[in-house]
């Protein structure tokens, strides 16, 4: 089955929702993220967002970046570090409520929910998290959706191998593993950890970085570093080939482009990626 290919909005942090929808299809995507800002700002009405997507032949399917629901994140005065987080505003992830999520997807045809725990406390106890997971698939459920669980260094979720232990304690049909390429080896994973847990994985970021310089500012576009993404994707390929391949590439020189120009490099490194898996 032939991939398809997914423009995660944080590669085109510059372009607005509707810039999103036209240059994702412009550069040969079918499907982009976005979040529940960015669809309020975006200056259309549901229908004529739906038009424009069908127009452009491109779908929603994730809506990113829910931190609200999940216990031992920032809250109060601790959440302004965060209005700077390397040159992002990022205070929305612990303030945008669950329930807006749920309203962007119904609006925009979404099937799922990024679930973070972005600079949550990593004492926090893995049965309370379970227990707050637990609730969140039950809620996302009733809506029609899947919960992708993005695991984050430094967190209470700090790896994928937390992030699969939660899950099978959890056991929600709809919940299920974001697999970032950046976060996966600077919490000390594989490739090998990916082929064990493939099976669990919901939401493909792919992204490239210098394994001598894995906290580098920005992310690379696949291809520019030199991680073995060819053998992280291909595993979950195998286990679940219509899941579409996303890209997520913070990256300020991207940001610097015009958003056409950005979205046809992403998607000319992530079609390179796709092929070498095997299409």
């Amino acid at each position: 089955m032939s991939a398809e290919l997914e423009l995660c909005t944080g590669t085109v942090r510059q372009a607005g929702l509707v810039e999103l929808i036209e240059v994702a299809g412009r550069a040969g995507f079918s499907a982009i993220t976005t979040n529940p800002t960015q669809y309020a700002g975006a200056g259309a009405d549901d229908a004529t967002l739906r038009q424009m997507m069908a127009d452009a032949g491109v779908r929603v399917t994730n809506i990113d970046g829910m931190g609200s629901v999940l216990p031992g994140i920032p809250v109060g005065a601790a959440i302004e570090r965060y209005r700077d987080f390397h040159g992002r505003d990022v205070r929305r992830t612990f303030t945008t409520p669950e329930d807006a999520f749920y309203r962007t997807a119904d609006a925009l045809g979404g099937d799922s929910v990024n679930l973070v725990h972005f600079a949550g406390d990593p004492s926090t106890s893995e049965a309370l998290l379970v227990d707050r997971l637990g609730e969140a698939s039950a809620r996302a459920d009733a809506h029609g959706l899947r919960i992708a669980l993005e695991f984050l260094p430094g967190t209470g979720i700090p790896d994928l191998v937390t992030a699969a232990r939660l899950v099978r304690a959890v056991g929600a049909p709809n919940l299920r593993i974001t697999l970032d390429c950046r976060h996966l080896v600077r919490s000390g994973g594989d490739a090998d950890d990916v082929a064990a847990q493939a099976g669990l994985v919901g939401l493909l970021q792919m992204d490239d970085l210098f394994i001598d310089e894995p906290d580098g500012p920005d992310r690379l576009l696949p291809g520019h570093g030199d991680l073995p993404l060819v053998d992280m994707l291909t595993p979950v390929r195998r286990a679940h080939p219509e899941l579409p391949v996303g890209i997520e590439v913070f990256n300020g020189d991207l940001y610097a482009m015009p958003a056409l120009d950005a979205a046809m490099a992403a998607a000319a490194s992530l079609r390179a990626l796709v092929e070498a898996c095997g299409g």
